[in-house]
């Protein structure tokens, strides 16, 4: 009988058979299945997959609907001579034999399970970008090219016969205690020996992933949330339950809920600066969390990615400087405050799970380049990163404004967005419009942003995008804003197109407070 090494993903939402036939298809359409050949009975292939016969019956069925198998009674199912659906996708380079490897047939579980969030990419065809509201991105026009250039020189006249041998996977030592001494300020006390440097925070995110669960695991995490964080606990095969968000971040109460109904083994957060919405954890939410966490024995996973961005007055404390018992994993990156592609993060963490964390990291990337260590390291130590963030900080501010003036004078009524006391990025709701045409339409403007989408697992979001402003000067925040607002316009309902004291009136109703003509609310609780 024909060997199939299908195996089903029953954690999956797409049913069984659907699963079966798209396999089936791939070998077909590699040419793995050659024309002519005759499929398994159906029991007989039900009983080798482990299968119930109705779900192979079904896939059969499918596939003989679309023309690729025929069956005859009597005699089987067959790969059809010809296959009749000309709209299939073919394979590109097909080998010489005329047949394709089909690769999709072969895929572990977990990685049949890893999709990038819907919005992600920008519509095929769209015009060069003009207005990059994209995330993840920094000031390069306030970069401190001279020095990040004199840091990497005197690192690497100094240091490079040691830094040419440094394979510790834990990182540079004397990066280690510059991070130690640099977190003291967002009262985190810790020692050398509890700071492993990383590939980024998302390194940290996957490392802390592989170290802490299993398949089947749960783990929750804010919903809008981290897009890069759902992608690390969805490759290792985990459970995610979505909790909301409001003004004082990660609701506890609902929280509580869950953790009530649900064996949870470890729980996400952005509390400095809650990605997307911006939203800073309260003081009394960070202790409920830590009490929840503390009850029902739940690791927090700690990203502290954008808490130095605070517009005015010191960082936050770090809910780590709350932790006495260990269970909070806190993981920091450079990259938002110097450049994304430094790629240099660190992770604090209990040293028992540190070492694990670092075993996870080693199997796929043994340790850290040695030389931007060293740099940073001595960026760390001369001031000059602490110097670069101040003025970071005053630019964001100013670009914050200038897209919350921009928003509050050209969007329709309708339309409410979160004004953040930090951060590179606003969370914004749309009125009712097709979110897909304003997509589309924006980027065919050469406007590119984040759809709420990509910050939800589980698909909702539509009707949100996320703006950054960090790498727009105050009068590209304007235009751009405005062009995006045009596009919104178009496609709102001709009795929703109110003034800005329309969209007050219906602010004040709701009982939202007011910021720069926008409504601070609970925009990105559940999409």
């Amino acid at each position: 009988m024909l060997d199939l090494p299908f195996r089903p993903d029953r954690s999956r939402p797409e049913p069984i058979f659907r699963q079966l036939e798209g396999y089936l298809r791939g070998l077909v359409e590699a040419g793995r299945l050659a024309p002519g050949t005759k499929l398994p009975a159906t029991r007989e292939l039900a009983a080798s997959l482990g299968l119930g016969r109705a779900t192979v019956s079904q896939a059969y069925d499918a596939l003989v609907g679309d023309g690729s198998l025929t069956a005859h009674v009597g005699q089987g199912t067959f790969v059809a001579a010809r296959i009749t659906t000309a709209g299939l996708p073919r394979p590109s380079h097909p080998a010489e034999s005329g047949r394709s490897f089909a690769w999709s047939g072969l895929f572990a579980l977990r990685a049949r399970a890893l999709e990038l969030p819907r919005g992600m990419a920008l519509p095929k065809g769209s015009p060069p970008i003009r207005f990059d509201f994209r995330g993840g991105q920094v000031a390069c026009d306030a970069l401190p090219v001279d020095e990040v250039r004199r840091a990497f020189a005197r690192a690497i006249a100094r240091d490079l016969p040691a830094l040419a041998g440094h394979l510790d996977p834990f990182g540079w030592l004397p990066l280690r205690r510059e991070i130690a001494r640099h977190l003291a300020s967002r009262g985190i006390e810790c020692q050398p020996g509890d700071v492993a440097v990383v590939n980024g925070a998302q390194q940290a995110v996957d490392a802390a992933a592989h170290a802490l669960l299993d398949a089947g695991d749960t783990v929750v995490m804010e919903q809008p949330g981290y897009f890069g964080a759902a992608l690390a606990f969805t490759a290792c095969q985990s459970n995610l339950v979505g909790v909301g968000v409001d003004e004082q971040g990660l609701r506890t109460a609902e929280l509580a809920r869950v953790l009530q109904a649900r064996r949870v083994k470890l729980l996400y957060t952005t509390p400095a600066s809650q990605c997307p919405t911006g939203a800073l954890m309260a003081e009394a939410r960070r202790r409920e969390l830590l009490a929840l966490a503390d009850e029902h024995q739940v690791p927090i996973l700690e990203d502290d990615y954008d808490s130095e961005l605070r517009f005015h007055g010191a960082p936050v404390r770090a809910l780590k400087a709350l932790d006495r018992s260990g269970q909070v994993i806190h993981a920091g990156t450079f990259s938002k405050v110097l450049f994304p592609t430094l790629r240099v993060g660190y992770v604090v963490a209990a040293r028992p799970l540190l070492e694990k964390m670092v075993l996870a990291r080693m199997s796929t990337d043994f340790a850290t380049a040695a030389i931007p260590q060293a740099a940073l390291a001595l960026l760390l130590r001369s001031g000059v990163l602490a110097r670069h963030v101040r003025r970071v900080r005053r630019l964001y501010a100013e670009r914050q404004r200038a897209m919350l003036d921009a928003l509050a004078h050209h969007m329709p009524a309708g339309t409410k967005w979160s004004a953040p006391q930090g951060g590179h990025m606003l969370w914004l709701r749309l009125p009712t419009v097709d979110p897909d045409r304003v997509f589309h339409d924006a980027a065919a403007e050469g406007i590119a942003y984040a759809r709420g989408e990509v910050f939800h697992f589980d698909g909702r979001g539509t009707d949100c995008l996320a703006l950054s402003f960090a790498n727009l000067t105050p009068a590209r925040i304007a235009d751009g804003v405005s062009l995006l607002a045009a596009v919104v316009r178009r496609q709102v309902t001709p009795g929703e197109r109110r003034g800005r004291s329309g969209r007050g009136a219906t602010a004040r109703r709701d009982g939202t407070r007011r910021r720069h003509g926008g409504t601070v609310d609970a925009i990105g609780t559940r999409g």
